[in-house]
């Protein structure tokens, strides 16, 4: 199983004590797996949809967050991850899975589920990207061995700007991200605290994307194996940072952590 899957990593921090979204899992058949990697996004989803109705029905209330066990093509917000109605789910599967097709230069993203989470509402700020999608205080911390090797906001002023209309934006946005991106003593105990808890128990290098809930609470969101992820420039970093025109831009790299 890749381990950038969810279903690699979640059920081994989800008993953890670290706040992660209820979770519920809907397995792709084999049929469904084939038609994806031949191409087909829009191959039958009829069963897929009853499925997801019924572990929202059973265990959840609307809205919830869906996504694929590696992908939520986030950007595209009210028409892929945020679910309101059960009336359009069809259509936001479509700009999930088609998501993450798109996502990778080799033809797409592995899949093996469909994943509904609990929709946790978060300290978002202001809305940007195609989708008009909240923007949160969201961090990712990179792991290696039981240790945190550095910490980062996870939104920059390039992603933003250069993934939204101007007029899309509130004018003094860069402030308000500013303030956003600020990394209080409290909360780097906190996410520190979290973040080596994880590392104790999956070895190896790793990034935990974390984003902070409207009553306060740091929430775990994402993971996926630390060299695959994208990393701005610091001492710890394997790479260059992108490019500035490439940054972020799900047409031209992968990044597997959304």
């Amino acid at each position: 199983m890749d381990k950038n899957s969810l279903l690699y990593w979640y059920p081994k921090i989800k008993n953890l004590g670290v706040p992660t979204p209820k979770t519920e899992i809907v397995l792709l058949n084999d049929d469904e797996k084939q038609a994806y990697y031949r191409g087909e996004d829009c191959f039958d989803l009829a069963r897929l949809e009853r499925e997801i109705k019924r572990a929202i029905s059973e265990n959840f209330s609307l809205p919830v967050f869906l996504r694929t066990d590696e992908f939520s093509n986030k950007h595209f917000w009210k028409r892929s991850c945020y679910l309101n109605s059960l009336q359009n789910l069809r259509e936001h599967l479509f700009e999930i899975i088609s998501g993450s097709r798109l996502a990778d230069f080799l033809g797409g993203l592995p899949i093996e589920a469909i994943i509904v989470r609990e929709y946790i509402e978060m300290d978002f700020r202001f809305r940007a990207f195609f989708g008009e999608m909240p923007v949160n205080p969201e961090r990712r911390y990179f792991v290696r061995d039981g240790k945190v090797e550095c910490h980062h906001p996870y939104w920059t002023e390039d992603a933003i700007g250069n993934g939204t209309a101007k007029d899309k934006l509130p004018f003094n946005w860069k402030k308000i991200l500013s303030n956003l991106n600020f990394e209080s003593q409290e909360e780097l105990n906190i996410l520190n605290r979290y973040s080596i808890t994880v590392a104790n128990t999956i070895q190896g290098y790793w990034s935990i994307d974390y984003c902070k809930a409207k009553n306060g609470r740091w929430i775990l969101i994402d993971m996926a194996e630390g060299d695959k992820s994208w990393h701005p420039s610091c001492r710890y970093s394997n790479v260059q940072e992108m490019p500035k025109q490439d940054k972020h831009n799900l047409s031209s790299i992968v990044r597997k952590k959304d």
